[in-house]
Formats: C-alpha cells, sequence, structure tokens
C-alpha cells in the first residue's frame, strides 16, 4: 500500500469503509425490516408483500450487469484517454439496459393485469385493484435502481466509488424509514410501493447529478460507434446477468431440495447452520468489490502489482478462511443455540462440508476480482453454471436414493471448484504467472511481507 500514491490510498481507504459500512447497513436493514411490518400489519398482509418485493431484485439485474460491464470499458478506455469511447460505453449501456428494463417491466405489468384475479385470490388479503397499482409503482421501483445502478459507471470514472457505494447503503437506510412511516401510516399496499419508488427515483437523480460533476468528459458530446460499444459489452453483460442464476442455484436450489427430501425440521436446522457459516460471505464480498473497482486504477505496472494482490489476496483470505473455520467449529454450536433459541442443533459434518465449499468460494474471489473487472469473466462464469447446474442435478438424484444430507451437500464442492479453478487459470494467465510460480510466490518472504503491510495498512485506518 505504501508504493501507491496518497490519492490512492485515499481512496482505497475510502473504498474499504464504504464496503464495510454497506455490509453493516444491509445486516441492519436485514434485522429491522421485518420487526416493523409485523409491528403494523397482519402475518398474511406481510407475507404478501414479502413475495410481491421479492421480484424487483430479479429484474434490477439487468441494469447491474451493462453497469459491471460498461463501467469496466468506460472505466479502462477514460484512463487511457480514449474518451470518446468512454462515452460510447456509457450511452450504450444506458440506452440497453434502459430499454430492456422498460420491456421486462412492461411485460410483467400486462402479466399482473391480466391475472390480477388469480394472483389476488392467491395472496387473499389484497384487492386485484390494489395489486395492479402496487406493481406499477414497484415497477418505476426497479426502474430507478436499474437507472442507479447505471449511473455508478460515472462514479467509477471520477474515482468515486465510495460515495457510490455508500449513497445506495444511505438509500436502503432511507427505505427502512419509508417502510415504517408508510406501514404505521396505512394498511395499502400501494402507499408503501410508491413511498419507495419516489425514494428510489430521488436517489437515482441525486447520483446522476453527482456522477455528472464527478466525471464531466463522458457527458460531452460523441458521434462515437454505439453498436460496435454495445457488441463489445454484450458476452460480458450476459456472464454478469448468469451469476446471480448460478447464486441461486448453489443456495436457493438446496434449501428446496433438502425441504423437500428431508422435511421442515432438518430445514429449518440445516438453514440455521448454513446462514452462520455464510458469514464469511459478508468479508468475502466486500473483498470482491473492492479489488473489482480498484483494479481500473492499477496504471502501468499494473500486471506486476496483479501478480503481487493475487497472491497476497490469497494468502490472506485463505488464513481468514482457516481461522473463521476454527472458530466456527469451537463455538458454532453455542451460536447456532443462541441463534435458534436453542431448537435446531450444530451439525459438525454439515457445518465441515460447507466450510470447505465456502473456503473454496472465498479464494476464488480475488481471481474472480480482478477477471471481471477485464470483462474477461464469461467462460469461467459459463464453467461455473454448467458445473453447479450439473452437481445439483446429482445431488437430487442422491437424496431421492436416500443419501445422507452431508453426501448430497458435498456436492457444494465441485460446483465451487467449477468457478475457482477456470478463474484461476484465467486470472494466472492474465498477470502473467504460471500456476507453479504462484505456488511458490504463495510462500515467499516477500509475500508475508506484503500480508503485513496490509494488515498495517488496514490496522492504521481512523
Amino acid at each position: 500500500m505504501s508504493h501507491q500514491p496518497p490519492a490512492a490510498n485515499r481512496r482505497l481507504a475510502r473504498g474499504i469503509a464504504a464496503f464495510l459500512g454497506s455490509a453493516a447497513m444491509r445486516v441492519a436493514v436485514q434485522i429491522a425490516t421485518l420487526p416493523i411490518l409485523f409491528a403494523s400489519w397482519s402475518p398474511e398482509r406481510v407475507g404478501g408483500w414479502l413475495l410481491l418485493f421479492a421480484l424487483p431484485a430479479y429484474f434490477a439485474v439487468v441494469g447491474q450487469a451493462f453497469a459491471g460491464a460498461g463501467g469496466n470499458v468506460a472505466l479502462a478506455s477514460a484512463q487511457e484517454g480514449r474518451w470518446e469511447k468512454a462515452r460510447d460505453a456509457l450511452r450504450a449501456s444506458w440506452l440497453t439496459s434502459s430499454a430492456i428494463t422498460a420491456t421486462l417491466l412492461a411485460a410483467a405489468l400486462v402479466a399482473v393485469f391480466v391475472s390480477k384475479d388469480a394472483l389476488s385470490s392467491s395472496l387473499a388479503v389484497v384487492p386485484a385493484d390494489e395489486l395492479v397499482a402496487a406493481a406499477a409503482w414497484l415497477a418505476l421501483y426497479v426502474a430507478a435502481v436499474a437507472q442507479s445502478a447505471v449511473a455508478g459507471i460515472t462514479f467509477r470514472v471520477g474515482q468515486a466509488y465510495p460515495q457510490f457505494v455508500l449513497s445506495n447503503a444511505a438509500a436502503m437506510l432511507l427505505e427502512v424509514v419509508v417502510l415504517a412511516v408508510c406501514v404505521l401510516l396505512s394498511d395499502s399496499y400501494v402507499v408503501l410501493a410508491a413511498g419507495l419508488a419516489l425514494l428510489r427515483v430521488a436517489v437515482a437523480l441525486g447520483q446522476y447529478a453527482y456522477g455528472r460533476r464527478a466525471a464531466r468528459d463522458l457527458f460531452s458530446a460523441t458521434k462515437g460507434d454505439r453498436r460496435k460499444a454495445l457488441r463489445e459489452l454484450i458476452r460480458p453483460t450476459l456472464a454478469f446477468m448468469l451469476l446471480p442464476v448460478v447464486y441461486v442455484l448453489n443456495l436457493q436450489a438446496y434449501t428446496v431440495l433438502v425441504g423437500a427430501a428431508y422435511g421442515a425440521a432438518v430445514l429449518a436446522a440445516f438453514v440455521a447452520t448454513r446462514t452462520i457459516v455464510r458469514l464469511i460471505d459478508l468479508v468475502t464480498n466486500t473483498l470482491f468489490g473492492i479489488q473489482f473497482f480498484e483494479a481500473g486504477y492499477l496504471g502501468a505496472n499494473k500486471q506486476a502489482v496483479q501478480q503481487r494482490q493475487l497472491a497476497t489476496m490469497t494468502l490472506a483470505t485463505l488464513a481468514l478462511a482457516i481461522a473463521f473455520s476454527v472458530f466456527l467449529l469451537i463455538f458454532g454450536p453455542l451460536v447456532q443455540s443462541v441463534f435458534t433459541v436453542g431448537k435446531t442443533a450444530f451439525a459438525y459434518d454439515l457445518a465441515l462440508v460447507l466450510l470447505v465449499s465456502g473456503t473454496i468460494r472465498a479464494l476464488a474471489v480475488t481471481p474472480q476480482a480482478l477477471v471481471s473487472a477485464e470483462n474477461r469473466h464469461a467462460s469461467f462464469v459459463a464453467v461455473y453454471f454448467a458445473g453447479s447446474m450439473a452437481c445439483l442435478v446429482i445431488a437430487a438424484g442422491l437424496a431421492a436414493g436416500g443419501a445422507s444430507l452431508a453426501m448430497i451437500l458435498a456436492l457444494l464442492i465441485p460446483a465451487e471448484l467449477c468457478q475457482a479453478i477456470p478463474a484461476f487459470r484465467s486470472a494466472l494467465q492474465q498477470v502473467g504467472m504460471t500456476p507453479s510460480g504462484f505456488l511458490r510466490s504463495l510462500v515467499s518472504r516477500q509475500r508475508f511481507a506484503d500480508v503485513g503491510e496490509l494488515w498495517r495498512f488496514l490496522k492504521d485506518r481512523p
């Protein structure tokens, strides 16, 4: 860290603080949301709202995917002084994601309108007209969130991504405030959906205004080839869109499988253990975000820096995962007993399987971030998806044959290897290292010095 310019160190420190603060705010939001809803609404009405509000996240993924791919191109081009290409990437991302999101939302609203009576009957507590009106407001909510995602490109080019991360986290906190006010004043889904939508519109407008100031050169007139820019974005954008699907396969699909094969009681214990084990994901998600955003600012000695980064962060992540695993194997039973009020037991065999798969997933974070920041991740994401799908099918077959739960969950290990191995292979090619050279670098004197420097940098942050 000491070899970087002071401005880069300040940006990195702010980025770390922003991601850690964002993680803390996400936890606070998750803890606060349900008590607020249950305090004012019936369980049936809360359940209906949770079902309805679960859909926006899937529609907003288009904007997030274009923001990732377009942001990589725009930032790399701006760093090289190719502003025409940077502007083309921004506008191609903005126009295309807006058009696709609008089309998907229009189709969804038509589907809701056509089936409103059936949906209303299914939810039981929502009149058909209220359901349609709430869906319309949630469509505006999704559109605003998608616009915010693409606005993040301007923050990255303006070297202000920490502000973008914090503004999104603040928006989540403000959603809790809006939620509390709306459910206190009314039991209408429309009021709550409208309040959240208007908040997100205000956030999107604010982010657009800030981003325009941070990266003024992105908004100059351009006569570039937007079709060419779009063609460059299609493959990495599709890969960014596929990643959430893989996460659903390796998370929610196994939840459904365990519930169907072993019953509700076993499912409850499994979900509790998995939730505790996956706490490490809060850290690894932060590591991915920081490394992904910082990758575009490395400059002329980029390859040398990334060689050190890949080895140092792999070693640091392995140490973190081992320390977390030891802690959990010692205190896991106590943590789960407190977490579930003594109603489920901590299963060591399940925890070991989940810890191994989680460690593999954590180790893949750095190569995934480095490769994704160059828009070269489509190949390993495709392998990850195919491998995860195959492992899920095998797991379903084992469940049908009466295999133990630990054996079924062990399929998560090869599923995660389907990401880790190709991601490391791509990253090593990108930074110009051989597998043997990389392994030697993990135990070099320089590596331990780098880990110590990283620790001192983190410790000295205010």
